[in-house]
């Protein structure tokens, strides 16, 4: 077996990350940071985001307001990113001694294998944090996404939620694709570079918004817990802004805890479930009134929970029970600010979950750009073999490529990783949605 020369292993490099990257349908819908520094086998970055403040804004007839009071508190919420994980694709190099040019390199299956799988695995894993971490899902759970309306709907509950036009994608199946029918609008092609790529990117749009149809959209399963059944133990559960501004791990900005009884011994909820509270509607921050017209505020569950032996557990959910005018002192007009709710629920409401127990059901997603945030930096070059790095064109990605060969074994590998987080940023900036929507 001849050698691999510096100039061929380049080759291989560029066609891996062309492949790749022409593959990333996640690639365009999220937001990329890449970190300064390297990561090796023992080490983590964490980083912390500010969120700005509120403020409640009030009229003065015949004057200005009288601030002898004091004026309004200012409470700066957090949320927190962090990169622990890798991605690696593989495989035995013989097949990449044959590559003498670019036209072979695009040909030569275990290349071309090697990075979309990898790129399928990524675009899987973020879409399956975005898919799960929005509280708001329009439409009938588990309903094909079929028609104008169904889209319609979604960008309708991201505008009530305050959600610009800039950087939205719907993100499909493949099924919907064919369902939707005319409802898809192909834009106008793209440049003749462009159209050379293997993935075309959002090509298309449904009820005015960039689309991509993939396999790669998640199944959530929801847990053994009755639909209808379960119970808020304990009165006023609303909480002050300021104690749930700071989030301690990522996803926590904006959540708080309830115990939950009714779940039967051993019932579970699983992360991503959406569930609704009796007379607890939406707030509009920006009117200060509830969202026109009146809807039940969705929650979702943020991690999985498995009832004790009593039926009861402590789930912590998104958005937290923030009442406008309640608190004291500076909460009053900070939480009003910040209001998600018209009111808290009443000590034994029932809550209903969407969709059945034990039912594995199939989001998809409208969402803004800025809705996640994919944290990478760069690996460390190793210290033994032949290594390089190269960063994607489009967005901030590093790949490693490293050849390495054993002496014993006579065994020639060569592996691709790449160090990144999804993390969220904003679940208020994605819907799922489903068809069977209404206006």
């Amino acid at each position: 077996m001849g050698t691999v020369t510096v100039d061929q292993a380049k080759l291989v490099m560029n066609t891996f990350m062309t492949v790749f990257e022409d593959n990333l349908v996640a690639g365009q819908a999220v937001s990329w940071n890449e970190h300064a520094g390297e990561l090796d086998d023992n080490n983590k970055l964490t980083v912390v985001e500010q969120i700005g403040p509120k403020y409640k804004i009030t009229r003065t007839e015949n004057g200005v307001k009288d601030l002898s009071a004091g004026t309004d508190g200012t409470v700066f919420g957090s949320e927190q990113f962090s990169i622990t994980g890798t991605f690696n694709a593989n495989m035995g190099w013989g097949d990449f001694v044959k590559i003498r040019d670019i036209g072979e390199a695009r040909e030569n299956k275990a290349l071309n294998g090697a990075a979309t799988s990898l790129a399928e695995q990524i675009d899987a894993y973020i879409l399956g944090i975005a898919a799960t971490a929005s509280d708001e899902w329009t439409g009938n759970v588990g309903q094909v996404v079929s028609n104008y309306a169904d889209v319609a709907a979604g960008y309708t509950r991201l505008k009530e939620e305050g959600v610009g036009d800039n950087g939205l994608f719907a993100i499909l199946s493949h099924y919907d694709r064919g369902a939707l029918g005319d409802s898809i609008i192909q834009k106008p092609a793209l440049s003749g570079v462009a159209s050379n790529v293997y993935q075309k990117g959002f090509s298309q749009t449904v009820a005015g918004i960039d689309a991509e149809f993939t396999n790669s959209l998640p199944v959530m399963t929801t847990g053994t817990r009755p639909s209808a059944a379960a119970t808020v133990n304990g009165a006023n559960q609303n909480v002050n802004y300021a104690s749930v501004a700071i989030s301690n791990a990522n996803g926590q900005y904006l959540t708080q805890t309830m115990v939950v009884a009714g779940l039967g011994a051993g019932g579970t909820i699983k992360a991503g479930e959406i569930f609704t509270l009796p007379t607890v509607f939406a707030f509009d921050q920006r009117k200060q009134a509830l969202v026109n017209p009146p809807r039940l505020q969705q929650f979702t569950v943020v991690s999985d929970v498995v009832a004790d032996g009593g039926g009861a557990a402590t789930i912590r959910f998104f958005p937290a029970l923030i009442v406008p005018g309640s608190g004291a002192g500076d909460n009053v007009n900070i939480n009003s600010a910040h209001a998600t709710v018209s009111n808290a629920p009443a000590n034994g409401a029932v809550i209903t979950f969407l969709g059945a127990a034990n039912t594995g059901y199939g989001p998809r997603v409208i969402m803004q750009k800025e809705a996640i945030s994919v944290d990478t930096i760069p690996l460390i070059m190793p210290a033994t073999g032949i290594a390089m790095r190269k960063k994607l064109s489009r967005i901030p990605l590093t790949v490693r490529m490293w050849q390495h060969s054993d002496f014993n074994t006579g065994a020639h590998n060569v592996r691709f990783d790449v160090a990144m987080n999804a993390n969220i940023r904003d679940r208020r900036r994605i819907v799922r949605i489903s068809g069977g929507a209404a206006f």
